[in-house]
């Protein structure tokens, strides 16, 4: 009787030991999701800052190096903890949507965002702001309404100024060009081949092709711009005389594509223009093997696109579009425009 009485009391010693560990971890869990000001915010923040999340298209490739650069100057200055994380490759949507909703779940304060496809992301953007979570979109268009702001480059006027530019090489005359395209959907560089096409085809020039890259690699753009420059080969000429690429990886694409026609023989006399920059990019302009470059502010937009978040988190008025700027830099610009060569880091 005495032994069976003593086991009931331990019995019940131990179901109430359970009993406070489940609300021990029940207040953790509650003072972990709420923010200073009693939002959600679970995200490993220091006392009292706020905690953003920063999600490029991909974490790697120079350009978004230096938005990393640019959004890290901001967090830094404006006292703000930032994440920055994002696909591999600017192909895997799934990925990406998967980042938005673990960074919801984290209770992150904000996120800047620069989506991979503009219909694909929008559910992400808005369960986020549902969350009670506000998001800027950069680089970038993203479908619906529900953000708070879009920094960008105005890439429909990129792909203008370079289709101007290309117009005036080639002497304003009837020739025939190409734009060679990135990966489809992908609303920056949409835009910038629907500003290309719609200059040349107000010029009279006739576009022979439009191709998309084979993925979202060089060696992908490569590939994609060999075949298409060799359809364009005849008696060992190329038959050519305009290209536009419509950004880095594209770029670099065509540029190794060119030379391997060069090394096999072909003969190649065609302008060529491209977007973006990345050391070998500049070094090629200064070396002749491009005409021109458009380039954009990658380290403003990465900058702006904090500050701009941050203005929201406190509630600040901001405008519906930033524009970062772009401009179109020539070999001779390079030589002549201190400002120009530190934005691309060239040398003089």
């Amino acid at each position: 009787m005495y032994g069976s009485s003593r086991r009931l009391r331990g019995l019940m010693m131990w179901r109430l030991l359970g009993v406070f560990c489940c609300l021990g971890l029940v207040i953790w869990w509650a003072g972990c999701r709420r923010g200073p000001e009693g939002g959600t915010g679970g995200a490993g923040r220091r006392s009292g800052s706020k905690v953003i999340a920063v999600i490029p298209k991909s974490m790697g490739g120079e350009f978004w190096e230096t938005v990393e650069q640019g959004a890290r100057q901001a967090a830094g200055e404006l006292g703000v903890e930032m994440k920055w994380q994002g696909p591999l490759t600017e192909t895997e949507i799934a990925e990406q949507n998967k980042i938005i909703e673990n960074m919801v779940n984290l209770g992150v304060d904000g996120i800047a965002l620069a989506p991979l496809n503009p219909k694909a992301m929008r559910k992400s953007v808005e369960t986020a702001v549902e969350a009670g979570i506000p998001v800027v979109i950069f680089d970038s268009a993203v479908d619906g309404n529900v953000h708070s702001s879009f920094v960008a480059t105005n890439n429909k006027y990129g792909g203008v100024l370079g289709a101007r530019h290309l117009i005036e090489l080639l002497g304003g005359q009837r020739r025939r060009v190409m734009v060679m395209r990135y990966v489809q959907g992908t609303a920056s560089t949409e835009a910038r081949a629907a500003g290309f096409l719609e200059t040349m085809g107000e010029a009279g020039m006739e576009v022979v092709a439009d191709p998309y890259a084979e993925d979202g690699t060089v060696a992908g753009a490569k590939k994609t711009a060999s075949n298409t420059l060799e359809s364009f080969t005849r008696d060992n000429r190329l038959e050519l005389d305009g290209i536009f690429a419509c950004n880095d990886r594209a770029t670099l694409g065509m540029l190794d594509a060119l030379q391997d026609l060069r090394k096999g023989g072909v003969e190649v006399d065609v302008k060529f223009v491209g977007f973006d920059f990345t050391p070998r990019l500049v070094e090629a302009l200064q070396a002749g093997q491009l005409d021109a470059l458009v380039v954009q502010n990658p380290r403003k937009m990465g900058y702006l696109a904090v500050k701009t978040l941050v203005d929201v988190l406190n509630r600040k008025r901001v405008e519906s579009f930033i524009d970062t700027g772009v401009q179109v830099a020539t070999a001779e610009r390079l030589a002549a425009d201190e400002a120009l060569r530190k934005l691309v880091g060239a040398k003089p």
